[in-house]
């Protein structure tokens, strides 16, 4: 099996968000006790999975609401991305989650199935998250699409492969 591996941006948006919600204190002491040097992160090279867990994990530690709010920020600031994003619906960033998803991690799969009135939407993730924080950070995530889309909904986990499930499956309502 080859090494999970994720781009350093997502990393880097999650060291943001500590840094946003906790100071820059926040940040040295996460740095210190996950071991990670942000120096040495490129935002569209691979690292493995294993170093953004430490970062979930170190969120999770602080209470675990705060790891759905990292989600969130991290997709909203993405630079450029989250702009450009803000000028298309849910329906078309849902269409594209897919590509977008495979081209920031290398395991995984991910399906997005639409209703025919365009009000929701369900997100099937197969072996993505190996961690619960991972399931509770991508709730947050597709809240913040929700947002920079300016779509009002709702977002929630329905399954989860963790607690043994065969998938995770994430329901978006909206309005």
């Amino acid at each position: 099996m080859k090494e999970r591996k994720l781009k350093g941006g997502v990393i880097l948006g999650y060291l943001d968000y500590v840094k946003h919600q906790w100071g820059q204190d926040g940040l040295k002491q996460c740095l210190s006790e996950t071991g990670l040097r942000p120096e040495e992160l490129k935002p569209d090279s691979m690292y493995p999975l294993a170093t953004d867990e430490k970062v979930m994990k170190w969120i999770s530690a602080r209470g675990s609401e705060y790891v759905r709010k990292s989600g969130n920020h991290t997709v909203k600031n993405l630079g450029s991305l989250a702009h450009l994003v803000r000028f298309v619906n849910i329906k078309h960033l849902l269409k594209r989650a897919k590509d977008n998803y495979t081209e920031t991690f290398n395991f995984g799969d991910v399906s997005i199935l639409s209703d025919e009135f365009g009000k929701r939407a369900v997100v099937i993730m197969k072996d993505c998250n190996f961690i619960e924080e991972s399931g509770m950070a991508w709730e947050g995530a597709f809240e913040g699409m929700m947002e920079i889309t300016r779509t009002k909904g709702s977002v929630r986990r329905n399954k989860s492969q963790i607690r043994g499930d065969p998938y995770d499956e994430f329901i978006l309502d909206w309005e």
